[in-house]
């Protein structure tokens, strides 16, 4: 691939010393989290973004523009390159550049994770020149961890209406409110808790539509198939909107018109949709996990539910949903949140200091 105009080169003094990945075939929450802040911290230290797919303002570079970058000489006086990966597989390559090629790299990861990694993914961490976890307690289950850094939400993009009924028309969905859900269609996201809450609810709230935005993938799609009949069995075909998966650029338009958001995942090792739903001025109902308690807060900006207990979830959405003025009043709490608390300027400013840390020392 030759260099675009206007882009930073392959290799050469010019070329950059930060290499940020994202090798997943779609944009999963994972990848969101990384098109987020990638951005920002590109204003400050130039990166590679080595990628499945483009990113508007950054070059994208394969994995073998990568090796080429990293086997040149670093610039601007930096010592080394930096390599910051989210997953497993990114982790090995940037041992393979590392210990293989004898690329001059730091590797960072990225870690959500509030349980106990399997073995593989442990002896890739072991070998991490540094870790970064999204929370306290996700801190708790790696070792060289450097820095608690949580994630933010662009703010620029995802921001209010002022007609949420007219988004929701824009986008095809009927009925006067939309309350939503995003990820994959399975059980740990919680799925099935939302259809089941809406099936017990929908129908003393005529102006509501469940919309379902995400993929059922392999064995998830059976189960799928099943939250379908459940919901013809019910008679309410027509009041939920499967909108598949939505790309990265549409998710802003879909939270902006959407009323109220439920994320009932039974794990979660941090959980950016709310936050997204959240600087729309949504309010939210979720579980407890993940980033979600220290996100929402009771009765201002929504409800917060034990995980796997479709009963609260079910009462904790009619109280919301019975009172859609109520819904509307929360969103400056909701948005004022996120600004203050949640901002990717933020994570921008506590990742680059992790990288200035490591540029520091000169071993």
């Amino acid at each position: 691939m030759t260099n675009e105009p206007g882009k930073p080169p392959i290799d050469g003094r010019g070329a950059p010393n930060l290499i940020i990945t994202d090798l997943h075939r779609r944009i999963t929450g994972v990848g969101a989290t990384i098109r987020t802040v990638a951005p920002y911290l590109n204003e400050h230290e130039p990166v590679a973004l080595v990628a499945t797919r483009e990113l508007a303002g950054l070059r994208r570079y394969t994995l073998g523009e990568a090796l080429r970058l990293c086997r040149s000489e670093p610039g601007r006086g930096r010592p080394f390159r930096i390599w910051h990966a989210r997953r497993n597989n990114e982790m090995l390559w940037g041992l393979v550049l590392k210990h293989l090629f004898r690329c001059r790299l730091k590797l960072v990861m990225t870690s959500a994770a509030i349980r106990r990694h399997s073995w593989f993914p442990r002896q890739l961490l072991k070998r991490m020149d540094a870790v970064i976890a999204t929370s306290d307690e996700a801190a708790t289950f790696v070792d060289k961890v450097v820095a608690v850094i949580q994630h933010g939400v662009d703010c620029r993009r995802f921001v209010p209406v002022v007609d949420r009924r007219a988004a929701l028309r824009a986008l095809g969905i009927p009925g006067e409110y939309g309350i939503g859900i995003v990820g994959r269609v399975r059980p740990e996201k919680g799925t099935d808790l939302f259809v089941e809450a809406m099936i017990r609810v929908l129908p003393k709230h005529p102006g509501f539509t469940a919309c379902i935005v995400g993929l059922a993938k392999g064995k998830h799609e059976a189960f799928e198939q099943e939250l379908r009949r459940k919901i013809d069995a019910a008679g309410l075909t027509e009041r939920f909107a499967w909108l598949g998966e939505l790309s990265f650029d549409r998710m802003p338009a879909f939270h902006a018109a959407m009323s109220l958001c439920v994320a009932p995942a039974r794990y979660e090792g941090f959980g950016l949709t709310p936050l997204e739903a959240m600087a729309c001025g949504v309010p939210v109902v979720a579980s407890r996990t993940g980033a979600y308690p220290r996100v929402i807060e009771e009765g201002v900006t929504g409800a917060l539910v034990e995980c796997g207990d479709v009963g609260a979830l079910t009462a904790a959405l009619d109280r919301l949903m019975a009172d859609p003025a109520r819904l509307a009043g929360m969103a400056h709490a909701c948005r004022r949140n996120v600004v203050e608390r949640w901002s990717v300027e933020a994570e921008a400013r506590g990742i680059l200091r992790v990288y200035e840390g490591l540029w520091g020392k000169r071993d």
